[in-house]
């Protein structure tokens, strides 16, 4: 059968569309080819109990590709009114930046990264600890993904240290505010220790967690999780009503704005960090699990001086390990709860257990025992993984 010539070129024309569609296809669904989504680094739950004694290691490879501007979000449950939660440095267990060394929790909490930080986190990873809540799991976002839209201008307000000034915002500011989103507070003047305070019409906070929200150089962001504050804003009213107060110490209010997620969560677990399994604790355990010790000396284990309260100096503390298998020499020392980390004998300088794959057993005397009942135990070290630390008697 003869074809025309204009017939040739149309169908060579449709030929060549259809193949640029599939390599595009293909293009898309490459590994190679990422979308914005929010991504799952580290999947839960991981529980963070009471007396800044848990935490977990976020791995410095989840921020190879991260960029300033970036989210990590950590979403959590069964968080105590006292929640309080801290993106830490390993190097020296400080706040990554200092409005992260020590918040509130009251739903899921959030850093964006700057270049600071990020150099530090591509380098050691961030600990994230704190006390009573569970991470469910933790996630890393592109910036992009958040929409801002600046709500109120000013005129701007200088937060004195005693905490006796505060901006009005009208409900029109803020009708378009919905679960899920972040209030972002830009801030300047900012000193040590400055703090913002966000309160409904009534002069009363929001949440807990917005009670001496930590302010950084450029300012803080709060991000709604339930429907509660919301209601409390909403009784205000509309128009020009007050709606809410925003206050706090040692920082200037500049602008604020309302941030939005706009992007999708991925389901992709395929690289995921997966929390260590949690089990329940036994009779005379205090501690059940796989907690890693590193080579970098990040790793460490605190223990309240609840659970010794009935001790004698007929009692140890067993604890058993498994080594790690890149480390030449693995170590252990048992330190006091307090201050500078002392050892629990009460010498300045630490006595160090040279781990050789036996369990290590820690005796009481007169002093060491005053110690823990008072204060509690830190567990530190390198090259092992903590598995199970029990509390028996000796007779």
């Amino acid at each position: 059968m003869n074809m025309d010539l204009k017939s040739i070129i149309n169908v060579s024309t449709l030929a060549w569309c259809m193949r640029v569609l599939c390599a595009l296809f293909f293009i898309l669904r490459s590994p190679l080819f990422t979308l914005a989504d929010e991504r799952t680094i580290l999947l839960g739950p991981k529980t963070i109990g009471p007396g800044w004694k848990d935490n977990i290691l976020l791995e410095a490879r989840h921020f190879v590709n991260a960029k300033a501007g970036d989210i990590v979000t950590v979403y959590n449950d069964e968080a105590k009114r006292t929640a309080q939660g801290a993106f830490q440095d390993p190097k020296d267990w400080q706040g990554v930046a200092a409005e992260y060394g020590c918040f509130n929790v009251g739903g899921p909490f959030r850093m964006k990264l700057t270049d600071a930080i990020l150099n530090k986190v591509r380098e050691r990873g961030v600990i994230i600890g704190g006390h009573d809540y569970r991470i469910l799991r933790v996630t890393l976002t592109p910036g992009e993904e958040f929409v801002e839209t600046i709500v109120w201008r000013g005129p701007a307000k200088q937060m004195k240290s005693d905490w006796s000034v505060s901006a009005e915002l009208p409900a029109r500011c803020i009708k378009s505010l919905k679960v899920g989103d972040g209030l972002v507070l830009h801030a300047s003047r900012v000193k040590d220790g400055a703090a913002a305070k966000i309160m409904d019409f009534t002069w009363n906070v929001l949440e807990p967690a917005t009670d001496g929200i930590p302010v950084g150089p450029d300012g803080c962001t709060y991000y709604i999780s339930d429907d509660a504050p919301l209601l409390k804003l909403q009784l205000a009213g509309t128009g020009d009503n007050v709606a809410m107060r925003i206050g706090g110490k040692d920082y200037r209010l500049d602008r604020v704005g309302i941030v939005s997620f706009t992007g999708r969560r991925s389901e992709d677990l395929t690289d995921v960090q997966r929390a260590p399994k949690e089990y329940k604790l036994q009779p005379g355990e205090l501690f059940h699990g796989e907690k890693v010790f590193p080579n970098d000396w990040s790793g460490n284990l605190r223990l309240t001086a609840e659970p010794f309260q009935e001790c004698t100096e007929n009692d140890v503390i067993v604890v058993h390990y498994e080594l790690l298998k890149d480390c030449h020499e693995p170590q252990m020392s048992f330190r006091e709860n307090r201050g500078k980390w002392h050892d629990i004998s009460g010498k300045q300088e630490p006595a160090w257990y040279k781990l050789d794959g036996n369990d290590v057993v820690l005796t009481f005397d007169e002093v060491s025992l005053d110690k823990v009942k008072t204060s509690g135990l830190v567990v530190t070290g390198l090259g092992f993984t903590l598995t199970r630390i029990e509390l028996i008697s000796a007779q």
